[in-house]
């Protein structure tokens, strides 16, 4: 019987190490998988973010522009009005100072405008906003004279940009051709642009996107508008090296995000690995080019490695330590095994009463087996949970790097995670090593001990009273484990709701008004409630509304953040926002945010929807702006009203029948 138990203890020691090593192979592959799995998803989530930011500047630059050319168009149509055919008649007219007056209306009334100017044929100035009468100014060597010179199929021509002598802002110029009835041309009308409108938008959200980003403006031949961070001996350069230029000039794409590993020449041809997104600007020569270096896109994904892999590396010490507790614990079995072998060998041909007695120990060693046996299932047990409970941890802080918008509800996970440690840290379990010290003393006379013993009739009692507790901690550990589960079922719910009003504009349908303002709230709850600010919605019952949800609620959602800031300042029991909803009977539809916030001037009200006018220091003066816009589009309005300062406000959105 030794033999056989010789030969097969080799095989047992080589099952444990196989299976302690397939459990360590299993742990490195899940965490490398963890890792690449979560570097693509950032990959992704970071290239939708980037088309999307791609898409704000162009509409950006397109508003700009547009702004630029309506000023341009207007100055044309006074000269049309005029029906000049010849250009004496032409420099009389725009030279005089009534035309001053209005150039000087034009670019007082519209802030991007730098300099507005008509020049005769030859290039001369004739009349400009700079002063009156202009100084004596020739403009026919500069490209856009010479562009319209050449070209009479120009309409409108954008120059590059040139650096003020009086103020050194950089400008670029938007020309226009003015033409007789033959076609023949009388001269120019020119309105400057200030590069200063773009590099501080770009400086704004560039600060916010992180050091190593960039946002550039090129105009479709690839010349170098503006950029941020500035870079002065580029501004007026082509660039045709750029990750913008192969997207655009050599795939033919109006927009796309690339992964590049180029040299950046805006960059001392440095080769650095990054994200860009250029998008070519709608009905106007210009393209805009965000950029994100890989450092910046990837810094939350190194900071959840490291969790990912220093949860795998705890989770191997706790494989090794196992298995080297098994090996070392079936080696005492073996070997104590063999000594009864040995023991009922000698025994065997004794009197009966001997061998009854030793029958009677082998039932008592028997069952101490069967009592170890457990023990080291439920120790294994207990290994399993530390394991799992130690990679929720790691997964916890994955998704609070992840889902940096959703924190504060990660708070009670952590609380959870917390408790977990500290019952780990102070379980009874940890003297189980003792009671095993206390058998191992003893393995002489072990029967003995644990019948007559004082201490040792305690010690069966003692491994069961571990059962016990250990069952308990596992009850503890289940609830908060369905607590992490809650915790994680509440983030799901924060990002459908923000799904659900995140769909494409200018899509028409039937909705229920009243969840689409509580979504909204959603998804600003935790600023809400930072805030200490009470929102109260009141609605007619179910309002059923046919027209575009997303333009509602995001209207809505820019309503309640400016009311939620508006009250930073009030005292906490006076911090509440009101939301009433009126269904007219002619179909009609009202909505009203009021707060009882900071209030509003009257000089303040007349700007308040005006593009790029903001109050506040951090702010881009584009959300009121923007929601008026959305209510103009759909044939409605979005108006304010306030007594004044420290008397609330509210903003009424006024929509007409869908029908």
């Amino acid at each position: 019987m030794s033999d056989v138990m010789g030969d097969k203890a080799p095989r047992t020691r080589r099952v444990i190490l196989a299976v302690g090593a397939l459990a360590a192979l299993v742990i490195c592959i899940a965490a490398l998988s963890a890792a690449y799995s979560l570097r693509e998803s950032t990959r992704r989530e970071w290239s939708e973010q980037m088309s999307s930011l791609s898409l704000i500047l162009a509409e950006q630059a397109s508003q700009t522009l547009f702004s630029a050319h309506t000023v341009l168009d207007s100055l044309d149509d006074v000269v049309k009005q005029a029906h000049l055919e010849d250009e004496p008649s032409f420099r009389a007219f725009v030279s005089d100072e009534a035309r001053y007056r209005l150039l000087v209306d034009k670019t007082d009334a519209n802030p991007i405008i730098d300099v507005a100017t008509f020049v005769a044929k030859d290039g001369q100035v004739l009349n400009f906003t700079r002063s009156f009468p202009p100084a004596k100014i020739n403009l026919s060597d500069r490209d856009y004279f010479l562009a319209h010179s050449a070209d009479p199929g120009i309409d409108t021509f954008t120059s590059v940009p040139v650096r003020n002598k009086g103020n050194g802002k950089w400008v670029f110029y938007i020309s226009k051709r003015v033409n007789n009835s033959r076609g023949e041309m009388l001269g120019l009308i020119l309105v400057g642009v200030s590069v200063e409108t773009f590099s501080r938008f770009y400086e704004r959200v560039g600060t916010k996107l992180g050091e190593g980003a960039s946002l550039s403006l090129y105009r479709s031949d690839f010349t170098l508008m503006t950029r941020w961070p500035f870079v002065d001996d580029m501004v007026g350069k082509k660039n045709l090296s750029s990750v913008a230029y192969q997207v655009v000039a050599e795939a033919k794409r109006d927009n796309d995000v690339v992964i590049s590993t180029s040299a950046r020449a805006t960059e001392a041809n440095r080769v650095q690995t990054r994200m860009v997104a250029p998008r070519v600007v709608q009905r106007y020569p210009f393209i805009v080019v965000p950029v994100i270096t890989e450092q910046l896109y990837l810094r939350h994904w190194r900071t959840s490695v490291n969790w990912i892999f220093g949860g795998a590396a705890f989770s191997l010490l706790l494989v090794v330590l196992g298995t080297r507790w098994l090996l070392r614990a079936y080696g005492l079995l073996q070997q104590e095994l063999t000594e009864r072998v040995r023991a009922q060998a000698s025994l065997r041909g004794a009197h009966e009463e001997l061998e009854n007695r030793v029958r009677e120990r082998t039932a008592q060693l028997t069952t101490e087996i069967a009592e170890r046996r457990l023990a080291q299932e439920a120790l294994a047990r207990v290994n399993t949970q530390i394991a799992s409970v130690s990679h929720r941890a790691g997964m916890a802080e994955v998704a609070n790097s992840v889902l940096h918008n959703v924190g504060n509800v990660l708070n009670s996970v952590n609380v959870s995670v917390s408790l977990l440690s500290e019952r780990l840290k102070r379980t009874p379990l940890a003297d189980f090593p003792q009671a095993t010290a206390l058998m191992r003393s003893h393995e002489g006379n072990l029967g003995e001990y644990l019948t007559n013993d004082a201490q040792g009739r305690q010690l069966p009692g003692f491994l069961g009273m571990l059962s016990q507790q250990w069952e308990v901690e596992q009850n503890v550990m289940l609830a908060e484990t369905e607590q992490l589960r809650n915790s994680v079922q509440h983030i799901k719910e924060i990002v459908s709701r923000q799904q659900s009003i995140s769909g494409h504009s200018a899509v028409t349908e039937t909705f229920n008004l009243e969840e689409t303002i509580k979504d909204a709230l959603t998804i600003h709850a935790n600023a809400l409630a930072r805030s200490a600010v009470t929102v109260d919605v009141n609605t007619q019952g179910p309002v059923l509304w046919h027209g575009d949800r997303s333009k509602i609620a995001q209207i809505i959602l820019n309503l309640v953040v400016n009311a939620e800031e508006a009250l930073a300042s009030s005292p906490a029991a006076r911090r509440r926002v009101t939301i009433d909803s009126i269904h007219g009977e002619d179909g009609s539809l009202v909505v009203k945010v009021a707060d009882s916030g900071v209030g509003i001037t009257a000089a303040t009200l007349e700007k308040l929807f005006s593009y790029g006018f903001t109050t506040k220091s951090d702010g881009h003066g584009f959300g009121l702006h923007a929601s008026a816009l959305a209510a103009q589009e759909m044939g409605g309005s979005l108006k304010a009203f306030s007594d004044g300062e420290n008397r609330g406000a509210v903003f009424v959105l006024s929509l007409p029948s869908a029908s």
